[in-house]
C-alpha cells in the first residue's frame, strides 16, 4: 500500500528488544511517519494485515519465527506484495542478509542501528516504492488501452521478421496466420504485396516518414481489408499497425448494392443506369457517334400482382431480367455494370419498367434490330408454378443527339415514345418522333386544365394522419393535394405533378399548398387542434429556390404559427439533383427550425453515401417496400436495412401505404417509428380530418396497437 498525498505513511517495526523500537519511533515519527510496532512474528503479521502499512523494519532476530521467515510471509500476503521491506542485521552476517533478499527483502540496516541513516533509509525507500508503483500503474494502464484497441500491432526488422506484436482485441487473421507459421510476415503474403511491404518498409528506414496504405489481402479462399499504417521504430525497425476494416468494406459494398442495384433482379437501378447514360453521351460527343435508349415496359403485368400476387410478379421480373441480359448477345458488346462505357447497360426503373443504353451505335437498323430481337425473347411463353404466362413489352427508342441532347430529355422521349408504342397496340417497338401526337395532346390537355385549376382554386388539400407506433398517438398528418379534372375525374398527383413541374406552374401550385396547409394549422390552432403537425411535400424547384425558407417562415408568421407545426418532405430524386446545393438548401431550412423527411425511402435514387451528410430529421419507406413486409422476402430486408440504418444514423422513420394489421405488427418489429396508411386512415378533407381527429384522438393509435398485437 502506498501513501496518498492526504495522508502520513506508515510502517511496521518488527524487532523483540523494546529498546530498539522504542528508539526507532522516536526517529521516525520525528519524519512524519505514522508508526506501529510488534514483538513477535505472529504480531507483526495481524497487524501487517489490518493495517497494509507503507513500509516494514523487520530484525532478522525474532522468536520462534525469524525475520526472514517474516520477510517470505509479508512477501505473500497479496496486500503487501509490493511493500518495501528493510531488515535489520548483523552486518558480518552476510549468509542472513542474502537470504532475507531472497525472502523479499528490499534493502538491510547494519545492527548496531546507525539511527540518522534509518531515517534517510526509510525515506529513500517510500520515494523509490511511490515510483515504481506509479510506473506499476502506468503499465498496467498502457497494457489495458493496448489490449482494448482492436488494431494490430508489431515491430518489425527491415527484412519484416517480428520483433515484437501484439494482436488486436477481436482477433487479425493476417497476424494469426503468420503466428501459425513463423519466420517473417511477408511470408503468408502474395509476391505483389510482398514487394510493396518491402519498398514501404525501406521508405519508412531511409526517410523516417511513415506510410499508410489499403490492402487487400487473400487468406483460405476469403477476402480481408486492412488500413496498414507503417512508421519509424529505430533506426532499423518499423512499427506496422493494421486495422482490419473488412466488416467496413463489406457495409460499404452492401450500401453501393442499395443505392445503384435493383434489389430484386440485381440489375443495376435508375440511378447506375443515368450515370451511364451521362458517360455515353459524353464520349459519343467526343467521338461523333450516337446513343440509342430503349425504354421497356410490359405489356399488362400489373394483372398478375393484382391476381396472383407480388411474390409470383416478383419471381416473373427476375426470370425477365435474366431473358433480358441473354438478349443482349456479345456482338452487342453486352457488360455488366462498370466495365466499360463502350458497353450496352441493362437496368431495372422499377416496377415493370426496364431500360436498355446502346453506346456507339452506327445506325438506327442496329438499334431497332436489337428491340426487335429483345421483343422476340421477352414475347416467348414462361413456365412457372405449373403455370404458362406470355408477357409480352412495349418498347420505345430515342437516339441522342437526334431526340435529345441531354439525359432528362432523352429519357423523357423514350419513355414518350414506349406509350405510343402501348397506344399502337403493345408488344411492339415505336421509335420516337416530332409528330407523336396522341400522348403530348393528352399532355396539353391536362397542362391547360391544371393550369386553370390551380388559378381558380379548384385543387383540394386532403390529410392522411401519422400515428406514433410506441406511444400509439397520431403525431401529425401530411397535406396531400388532389384534383378532379371536370372531364375525367379524379387525376393522379403521379401524373399530374410532373406536368406541373415541366409545365412551369409547380411553383404556383407549391406555393398554394403552402398557404392552404398554413390556412389548416391556423384554424387548427385556434381550438383544441393546437398541437397537430402539418407536414408538406417541397417540389424541386420549390426546395432549390433561393428564398424558400423565408417564404415558409413568412406564410407562418403572416398567421401568427410557429414554424414547429409545419414540417418537410422531399423525395429522394428532389435530393439528389445537386448535392452541395442540397445541403446547402437543407441547411437554410434546419437553421430556420423545420423537421425535415425525405419521402418514398428506397426506391433506388438515393446515393447513400451523401446520406449522411444531409442535415434531416427522419426516412419515410416507399409504399412498394411496405406492401409486402409481412412476408418473408427482399421487402422485409430492405424495411429492416432502411431502419437500422435511419436508426444508426440518429434518424426517424416513417412506414407509408400501411394496410393490414399484419404490415403493422411486422413494422413494429422491425422497430419502425411511425406508420402511414389507409390501415389507419385514408386522406381525407380538413373538414372530415379535424371530425376525426376530435372524435377518435388517441383511441384510434390503441384500437390499432392492440390489433397488430394480436397479429389480426
Amino acid at each position: 500500500m502506498q501513501p496518498t498525498t492526504n495522508e502520513q505513511p506508515t510502517i511496521l517495526i518488527v524487532d523483540p528488544d523494546e529498546a530498539t523500537r522504542r528508539r526507532a519511533r522516536s526517529v521516525l515519527e520525528r519524519i512524519g511517519l505514522v508508526v506501529h510496532d510488534a514483538e513477535t512474528a505472529e504480531e507483526a503479521m495481524t497487524l501487517a494485515v489490518d493495517l497494509t502499512p507503507d513500509v516494514a523494519l523487520v530484525a532478522c532476530r525474532l522468536p520462534s519465527v525469524d525475520g526472514i521467515a517474516t520477510c517470505r510471509d509479508l512477501r505473500k500476503t497479496p496486500a503487501l506484495v509490493d511493500m518495501p521491506i528493510i531488515v535489520l542485521a548483523d552486518a558480518s552476517d552476510v549468509e542472513s542478509i542474502s537470504h532475507a533478499y531472497d525472502a523479499g527483502a528490499t534493502d538491510f540496516i547494519a545492527e548496531p542501528v546507525d539511527w540518522p541513516q534509518l531515517g534517510h533509509k526509510v525515506r529513500y525507500a517510500l520515494r523509490t516504492s511511490l515510483v515504481c508503483q506509479r510506473l506499476r500503474n502506468s503499465r498496467l494502464r498502457n497494457r489495458a488501452l493496448v489490449q482494448a484497441i482492436p488494431d494490430s500491432m508489431l515491430v518489425v526488422d527491415s527484412d519484416g521478421s517480428p520483433v515484437k506484436y501484439h494482436v488486436g482485441k477481436d482477433g487479425n487473421p493476417l497476424i494469426e496466420r503468420w503466428l501459425e507459421r513463423g519466420g517473417s510476415i511477408m511470408e503468408v503474403l502474395d509476391p505483389t504485396l510482398t514487394a510493396k511491404w518491402e519498398q514501404r518498409i525501406q521508405h519508412v528506414l531511409e526517410t523516417g516518414e511513415s506510410q499508410n496504405c489499403e490492402d487487400e489481402y487473400e487468406f483460405d479462399g476469403c477476402s480481408y481489408h486492412f488500413e496498414t499504417r507503417m512508421v519509424s521504430y529505430t533506426r532499423s525497425r518499423v512499427l506496422v499497425i493494421l486495422r482490419d476494416i473488412s466488416i467496413q468494406k463489406r457495409a460499404d459494398a452492401k450500401v453501393h448494392r442499395l443505392a445503384f442495384y435493383d434489389i430484386l433482379t440485381g440489375l443495376p437501378n435508375r440511378q447506375s443506369f443515368l450515370i451511364q447514360v451521362s458517360d455515353a453521351i459524353r464520349e459519343a460527343e467526343r467521338s461523333d457517334r450516337s446513343v440509342a435508349i430503349l425504354y421497356i415496359d410490359l405489356d399488362n403485368f400489373k394483372r398478375i400482382n393484382d391476381s396472383l400476387g407480388h411474390s409470383t410478379g416478383d419471381e416473373l421480373l427476375k426470370r425477365i431480367a435474366g431473358r433480358l441480359e441473354r438478349s443482349l448477345r456479345k456482338e452487342d458488346f453486352v457488360a455488366r455494370f462498370g466495365t466499360s462505357n463502350s458497353t450496352v447497360q441493362l437496368a431495372r426503373l422499377g416496377g415493370d419498367e426496364f431500360m436498355i443504353l446502346l453506346p456507339q451505335v452506327e445506325s438506327r437498323d442496329v438499334i431497332t434490330s436489337i428491340a426487335r430481337r429483345v421483343t422476340d425473347v421477352l414475347s416467348e411463353p414462361l413456365e412457372y408454378n405449373d403455370q404458362q404466362f406470355v408477357i409480352t413489352p412495349s418498347i420505345g427508342i430515342a437516339v441522342f443527339p437526334e431526340d435529345g441532347e441531354d439525359i432528362d430529355t432523352l429519357v423523357k422521349n423514350a419513355d414518350m415514345a414506349m406509350y405510343n408504342a402501348k397506344s399502337a397496340g403493345r408488344n411492339c417497338v415505336s421509335e420516337f418522333s416530332g409528330t407523336m401526337s396522341l400522348r403530348s395532346l393528352e399532355r396539353l390537355d391536362l397542362e391547360d386544365s391544371l393550369r386553370s385549376a390551380v388559378k381558380a382554386g379548384d385543387l383540394r388539400l386532403h390529410y392522411q394522419p401519422k400515428l406514433d407506433i410506441t406511444t400509439k398517438r397520431v403525431r401529425g398528418v401530411e397535406a396531400l393535394v388532389r384534383w378532379t379534372h371536370a372531364a375525367r375525374g379524379p387525376v393522379s398527383p403521379a401524373k399530374f405533378i410532373p406536368i406541373a413541374e415541366e409545365a412551369g406552374i409547380i411553383m404556383e401550385l407549391s406555393d398554394w399548398v403552402l398557404q392552404t396547409a398554413c390556412d389548416q394549422l391556423a384554424e387548427w390552432q385556434s381550438g383544441p387542434l393546437a398541437d397537430v403537425k402539418i407536414a408538406i411535400n417541397l417540389s424541386a424547384k420549390q426546395f432549390y429556390h433561393e428564398d424558400v425558407d423565408e417564404q415558409i417562415v413568412a406564410a407562418l408568421a403572416a398567421r401568427g404559427l410557429d414554424h414547429r407545426h409545419l414540417e418537410l418532405e422531399l423525395t429522394e430524386g428532389t435530393l439528389m439533383r445537386d448535392v452541395s446545393d442540397t445541403i446547402a438548401a437543407l441547411s437554410r431550412l434546419k437553421d430556420a427550425g423545420f423537421k425535415i423527411a425525405v419521402d418514398d425511402f428506397g426506391t433506388g435514387y438515393s446515393s447513400l453515401s451523401y446520406l449522411k451528410k444531409f442535415p434531416i430529421d427522419a426516412l419515410k419507406i416507399d409504399r412498394t417496400f411496405v406492401a409486402e413486409v409481412a412476408t418473408e422476402g427482399d421487402d422485409r430486408s430492405i424495411c429492416r436495412a432502411i431502419v437500422a440504418l435511419a436508426h444508426g444514423l440518429n434518424l426517424g422513420v416513417i412506414a407509408e401505404g400501411v394496410e393490414t394489421a399484419e404490415q403493422l405488427a411486422h413494422l413494429r418489429s422491425l422497430g419502425c417509428d411511425m406508420i402511414q396508411g389507409y390501415y389507419f386512415a385514408a386522406p381525407m378533407s380538413g373538414v372530415d380530418t379535424t371530425r376525426f381527429l376530435l372524435e377518435h384522438g388517441q383511441a384510434v393509435g390503441s384500437e390499432l396497437a392492440a390489433a397488430a398485437d394480436g397479429g389480426k
